[in-house]
């Protein structure tokens, strides 16, 4: 792999990591290390083989709003109270809906292969510093103990 790709996934997973810690942070009495994983779990779909094919490809199955839904619901089954399911679905569904923006899309439309987008470069050097902007205010203003950032 290329070294330029490789800073653009490293870049890519961090800022997904980090939105996720924040949310999860700012929003929920969970652990924002869960987030920051969290916010990490579409991109499980890097380890499918190739060979498998749609849905089990980057940007299918693991990047569709029924995905989320479905993890939401199964940590509200797992435990019946508002933390959990609510630091799922910000950790998870930020992933989903940064990607949605970009040019390659989401499968809004599961189990159906089609990817509408607006295709703005989520990842590239400008959105990457108004996604970390974004999370470091909401740490900022939502997380009274951190004094370092107030």
């Amino acid at each position: 792999m290329e070294g330029a790709r490789i800073l653009f996934l490293a870049g890519a997973l961090s800022t997904h990591a980090f939105v996720g810690y924040a949310l999860v942070r700012g929003f929920t009495d969970a652990d924002p290390r869960f987030g920051a994983l969290l916010g990490l779990v579409p991109d499980a779909d890097f380890l499918f083989p190739a060979a498998w094919g749609w849905p089990f490809v980057h940007r299918g199955l693991t990047h569709a709003p029924l995905f989320v839904a479905a993890l939401v619901a199964g940590a509200y089954a797992i435990r019946r109270d508002r933390d959990l399911p609510l630091a799922v679905g910000l950790g998870v569904g930020s992933h989903v809906a940064v990607d949605s923006l970009s040019p390659m899309g989401i499968p809004w439309l599961f189990p159906l292969e089609a990817s509408p987008s607006l295709g703005l470069p989520v990842h590239g050097p400008a959105a990457t510093a108004l996604l970390w902007a974004g999370a470091i205010g909401i740490l900022a203003k939502l997380t009274t103990d951190l004094p370092s950032i107030r």
